[in-house]
């Protein structure tokens, strides 16, 4: 939209390389007019084409006495890469056509095992809010309405609708402020924002119960009009409106960025011993693409008194033939695997600091596995927190030395070669805590030995 009642059909492209805006000249369909200007249309990418469906045009040549026209129109422009030659083209379609409609959502989905794809038209306005829903299979251009089962949400328009791996999530929008009982309603009274969200499983066609935590302050609040964009598995939603009723004049715009995590993060790799000698371990572990945030925890480990009278001769665990040299953490990651207690723990920090070495004092842990990595939410009783936060890094894996250090008197322990963007958090020490320097020093058996408590 230009300017009220006046709208636009330009088609312009951004060369993302060099951040350059290029308005295009697309030629004519064969087969009739270009599309028409008109805004709340949908443009879905699918292989090198798009796919323009519906919006709402004006069929008065004078902006100021608008007059509406909800469009169901389906268009395809291709895209020649490098050729700079763009075409539409009103393709030929079977079924039937889904009712006109504009502030719609459409997304694609495609099939892992078939590897065919579909355009999911759902929701918007054509006078009323509509929650139908409809598909265009690619391959046969062929309109279906499938039957969905579950629990539909309010009807809406201006929402937004993403696809995370075989679900659509449909989030705020304006929905009717009072149902009326006709079922075919052509008009509304008053409606209003929501930010409630709504999950379509595309494989079973049901829509599914979603459980979210819902705190005080950790939802976005009501809005319409926003941007929604998929990460790995994760939703993230930006700015939006907000107006209540009919309050045209008085509506909100936001400013803020929020994000769902629809799945748990997977648990990285097992914790792997790299190196251990007598006063020091070295330990690394995969990384998870989504996690923010690694725990590792390290505990103090008393040797029976039957391991500790093993021969050399017995067997130990293997140690990687090629350690890595100059690892750094990648993106930090929360894991699932339930450790009820912990020693050292790592969790992320916005400062970025030069690897130096520091200490910090540990009170004496509960007995349990030395080594371990969890995403548990962690009692008021740790002993001793490790924040670190390192830049984004896939080339390998997260590696953290752990050292006693040489001072007995104050009996800290000592973490060194750890990579750029560690920092080092002291919490209060308690008073009825006991330093672990304060037991005997652990020796190279006992510090493999306790490498391979680490796993279960």
């Amino acid at each position: 939209m230009v300017e009220y009642g006046k709208y636009s059909n330009d088609l312009y492209e951004l060369q993302a390389s060099r951040w350059e805006w290029k308005r295009l000249k697309a030629k004519a369909p064969k087969n009739g007019p270009p599309p028409c200007p008109r805004l709340g249309h949908s443009f879905s990418l699918v292989g090198s084409k798009c796919y323009l469906f519906g919006g709402l045009a004006n069929d008065s040549e004078d902006p100021k006495n608008n007059i509406p026209r909800y469009l169901n129109d389906l268009y395809i422009l291709e895209l020649r890469p490098g050729s700079g030659v763009v075409a539409w083209d009103i393709p030929i379609t079977y079924g039937i056509l889904p009712p006109p409609r504009e502030s719609h959502t459409a997304v694609v989905y495609t099939d892992k095992d078939s590897k065919k794809s579909r355009l999911v038209i759902y929701g918007g306005m054509s006078g009323c809010r509509l929650g139908d829903l409809w598909i265009l299979d690619i391959d046969s251009l062929t309109w279906s309405k499938p039957s969905l089962n579950g629990v539909a949400p309010l009807p809406r328009s201006l929402h937004s609708a993403t696809t995370i791996s075989n679900k659509m999530y449909v989030f705020g929008g304006w929905v009717p402020l009072v149902m009326d009982d006709v079922k075919v309603a052509t008009h509304e009274k008053e409606w209003k924002c929501t930010n409630t969200l709504a999950c379509l499983n595309l494989d079973s066609m049901a829509w599914e119960h979603i459980v979210m935590d819902t705190l005080e302050d950790n939802i976005p609040r009501a809005r319409a009009g926003h941007c929604a964009v998929a990460i790995n598995t994760r939703l993230y939603i930006w700015s939006g409106r907000d107006g209540y009723r009919k309050a045209w004049n008085n509506q909100v715009c936001c400013k803020d960025l929020w994000y769902l995590e629809t799945e748990k993060p997977p648990a990285p790799a097992r914790v792997q011993l790299v190196r251990a000698n007598t006063n020091s371990l070295e330990v690394s572990w995969g990384s998870v693409s989504t996690a923010d945030s690694y725990l590792l925890q390290l505990q103090k480990y008393d040797i029976p008194a039957a391991a500790a009278a093993m021969s050399p001769a017995n067997p130990v665990p293997s140690v990687p033939v090629n350690p890595p040299k100059s690892p750094a953490p990648a993106a930090a990651a929360p894991i699932v695997q339930p450790i009820a207690h912990a020693g050292i723990t790592l969790v992320p920090q916005a400062a970025s600091l030069p690897p130096t070495t520091a200490t910090i004092q540990v009170l004496p842990s509960i007995p349990g596995s030395p080594i371990a990595v969890s995403a548990v939410q962690r009692p008021q009783t740790v002993p001793a927190v490790l924040k670190v936060q390192a830049p984004q890094s896939t080339v390998s894996s997260p590696l953290v030395t752990v050292r006693p250090a040489m001072q007995i008197g104050k009996s800290p322990v000592t973490v060194t070669s750890l990579p750029p963007g560690v920092r080092m958090v002291v919490p209060a020490q308690s008073a009825q805590g006991t330093a672990i320097g304060s037991s005997q020093p652990m020796s190279g058996m006992a510090a493999l030995a306790a490498a391979a408590a680490a796993t279960q």
